[in-house]
């Protein structure tokens, strides 16, 4: 075969210092020598013009903790790359061996065989949107622990705060006069008050800066759409619009409830069917998201609501189906509960949610 015309597929076991790259030619069984390389872009490059010599190159690897960086330093240099999601990746029963060439020569063998299921790697504006909001939701959590570490301390210590609610500035008033008999108890409280508002500092920082990212023209007309929607607001509308990305990469409302991991398990053979609970593989932070907003469906809002008021800022197309959202899913939610758990009602709600709000987004698009 000419080298014009062969086809080379790559499988790339990616690390922080080193790759390890196997190579099958066309149809041929046995793979080149595998060899492995530094994770540096001069020497990548290297590399590859030398397998682009010889062919149309094909390369995968795993996604991961590296992001996307190679996968971009590849497709600017004329090589077709596939990131593999490694949840759908063939397991090879009997097989116990595991090297990172190993690794590689099943990468290329699945890639041959078209057995690798494609992550859909964002833009980089859209990673950028994505690692803020995950980073907001972590600077959330250090907050919660935070405050869990104080009242934790209080209440071995014998002293608990019932003269409201905890975290107003009656509480916080209350810690930093409570009376410690033991000079290293005062200090530690007195650390822990001072680290949790630090961090309900940085939290508010991070939170305008949200507010302002939702304003620029790459995602303004998305989140007013999206903020029609009962029980989405500027921070959830941001990390739908992050976590989908292109909203045209889902055919339709299934598959996008699929990424989230909330349609149901099924076990099936023969004649019997089984179907379970929801298979909570795809994007946990979207699930959670979904979840939580469906709370606002289980109680009634009136007219002069907060989604009221937001709604008129939406595109006219997107009004209408956050309002047939409305009507749907108030109703969907209160038939289930009054015959299953609220848990599986509200999780039912949430997967018909994301598909009105990803047709929302899809008009967008178009």
């Amino acid at each position: 075969m000419p080298k014009d015309n062969q086809v080379l597929f790559v499988g790339v076991d990616a690390h922080q210092e080193t790759l390890s790259i196997a190579v099958l030619v066309g149809d041929s069984q046995e793979p080149l020598q595998p060899v492995t390389i530094p994770n540096r872009p001069p020497i990548i490059r290297r590399h590859f013009r030398r397998l682009l010599e010889q062919g149309t190159v094909i390369a995968t690897y795993e996604a991961g903790s590296l992001g996307f960086v190679l996968y971009r330093q590849l497709m600017d240099m004329g090589v077709q790359c596939v990131v593999a999601a490694p949840s759908h990746l063939p397991k090879i029963p009997g097989d116990h061996r595991k090297t990172d060439r190993l690794d590689a020569q099943r990468l290329a063998s699945f890639l041959r065989a078209g057995q690798i299921v494609q992550v859909r790697p964002p833009t980089p504006q859209i990673e950028a949107l994505r690692t803020l909001t995950h980073t907001r939701e972590a600077m959330r959590e250090d907050v919660v622990r935070a405050r869990h570490r104080i009242l934790k301390l209080c209440l071995v210590r014998g002293m608990v705060f019932r003269d409201g609610m905890n975290w107003t500035a009656k509480h916080l008033a209350w810690l930093r006069k409570l009376e410690l008999p033991i000079a290293d108890d005062r200090q530690t409280l007195d650390f822990l008050v001072d680290e949790l508002e630090q961090r309900v500092g940085a939290l508010a920082r991070l939170d305008l800066r949200m507010e302002e990212r939702a304003l620029q023209p790459d995602v303004d007309e998305a989140v007013r759409s999206l903020r029609a929607f009962r029980g989405v607001k500027t921070l959830t509308a941001l990390s739908v619009v992050a976590e989908i990305a292109d909203p045209r990469r889902f055919k339709n409302a299934k598959q996008v409830a699929s990424y989230c991991g909330l349609i149901p398990s099924e076990h099936s053979s023969g004649a019997r069917v089984h179907r379970g609970h929801i298979t909570r593989s795809g994007n946990s932070r979207l699930r959670r998201l979904l979840i939580e907003a469906t709370q606002h469906f289980a109680r009634p809002y009136p007219e002069t609501s907060a989604v009221h008021r937001r709604r008129p800022a939406a595109p006219p197309k997107a009004q209408r189906i956050a309002a047939r959202a409305d009507t749907r899913l108030k109703a969907r939610y209160r038939k289930l509960a009054a015959r299953k758990h609220t848990n599986l009602a509200k999780t039912a709600v949430a997967r018909e949610l994301i598909g009105f709000l990803w047709a929302a987004l899809h008009l967008d698009m178009n």
